[in-house]
């Protein structure tokens, strides 16, 4: 085996393992609930009704509740640190693999994407469908109040329509600004619009609590397809079809009561809300973090090529290889958070550290025009005749 190969499969192999493994639960997720609403008894009246577009519009949302559950996790920086500096229990494999947490967080967002358009173009046929094959028989079924009625008022006028609507706006604008030429040009937009996936799982709960779609609860008491004296003789007749169809030879089955449905409890929270809880209570961890140890700016000096150099004191700061400094500033933004390498370290005689900026995008050059505004670029002062610098606040994480 080639030098070459044995690099590639040391450095790159475990990465497609880990993706292979998490689109083969993909492919399974989806087989499964399509054949679930196939062919559940459950499901057979409404399948009869909206036919593949169910079976599509729920193999895709199940797509989306696993991938929403894991979208956040890559974003957790201070639990990722913590397993990458555990030596003793996570191998150099492992840590490789956490290296490249960003790019499974983009192949989760880009699966959410694109499993929307499904869900949504499947959820469009199945309001058609609501209209078209209105049942007279199954009053519970139906979403329509009638026949023929508009399908454009019942997404307006249903919980899962209105809140649908809402989740692809959210989801629009939070995909379109993480393009790379936005994120270049205008970080700010893109952070902004990012942060909506607050706004956008808060929809998502109240999205599955609308309960459209309904199973059948009594399926033991009234087989599906089976025969009652209280539906027209038209239904009984298409029913004993189809049954004697995909049966042959089977005696007809007399119906003891009458179909009951029900919808199905909320689920997607049981998938959410755990990495929810976890990311929340990490961001809360960096917050309250980064409030009790504040970074004092000691002096700045302004290099060529727009380049700034910081020095600051941060009380109980022990310096370690490969560290990186989350750098906030409230006066240019109270929630943006950027990480800079640091590049000088505190030493027995200067417990300062560093960090160089290069001004490229709006935060930057904000935060530079606030640090250089009244001071000469290149002049650093002793500490007891410091000029008053913007506060900032940082929390301080390890690469490697």
């Amino acid at each position: 085996m080639s030098v070459a190969l044995k690099s590639w499969r040391a450095n790159e192999g475990p990465k497609h393992l880990i993706m292979m493994f998490w689109i083969a639960v993909n492919v399974f997720l989806f087989w499964r609930t399509f054949m679930l609403y196939f062919s559940g008894a459950q499901y057979y009246y409404l399948h009869k009704m909206l036919g593949l577009g169910l079976c599509i519009s729920r193999a895709s949302a199940s797509v989306l509740n696993f991938n929403c559950s894991l979208v956040l996790l890559p974003m957790c920086r201070s639990l990722l640190t913590f397993l990458r500096g555990s030596q003793r229990v996570m191998g150099r494999c492992v840590r490789r693999l956490l290296d490249k947490s960003k790019t499974f967080h983009v192949a989760c967002g880009v699966t959410i994407c694109v499993f929307s358009v499904v869900h949504v173009s499947a959820h469009l046929v199945n309001m058609v469908s609501f209209s078209v094959r209105y049942s007279e028989d199954f009053p519970a079924l139906n979403v329509a109040q009638y026949r023929g009625q508009d399908p454009r008022i019942l997404i307006i006028s249903t919980v899962p329509g209105v809140t649908g609507v809402l989740l692809v706006l959210v989801l629009f604008l939070m995909f379109t600004a993480s393009s790379y030429c936005i994120r270049v040009s205008s970080y700010e937009i893109f952070w902004y619009t990012h942060n909506l996936f607050i706004v956008f799982y808060i929809i998502l709960m109240l999205h599955v609590a609308g309960g459209a779609l309904k199973y059948q609860s009594n399926v033991e008491a009234h087989p599906p397809g089976c025969t009652h004296n209280n539906l027209s003789s038209w239904t009984n007749h298409k029913a004993a079809r189809e049954k004697g169809a995909e049966f042959s030879g089977a005696p007809q089955t007399v119906c003891q009561e009458e179909a009951h449905f029900q919808p199905h409890f909320p689920q997607t929270w049981l998938w959410v809300s755990a990495p929810l809880c976890l990311y929340c209570a990490e961001w809360l961890y960096r917050f309250i973090r980064s409030s009790t140890a504040p970074v004092t700016i000691v002096s700045v000096v302004s290099h060529p090529c727009d380049v700034v150099e910081l020095r600051m004191l941060m009380s109980g700061f022990k310096p370690r290889p490969g560290q990186y400094i989350l750098l906030n500033c409230p006066s240019v933004s109270s929630f943006e958070n950027h990480p800079f390498t640091l590049t000088t370290c505190p030493t027995g005689k200067n417990e300062t550290f560093g960090v160089h900026l290069r001004v490229l995008g709006d935060w930057t050059l904000r935060f530079s025009q606030l640090l250089l505004q009244k001071s000469n670029s290149s002049e650093i002062l002793p500490m007891m005749q410091q000029r008053r610098y913007p506060t900032c606040g940082g929390t301080i994480d390890q690469i490697i």
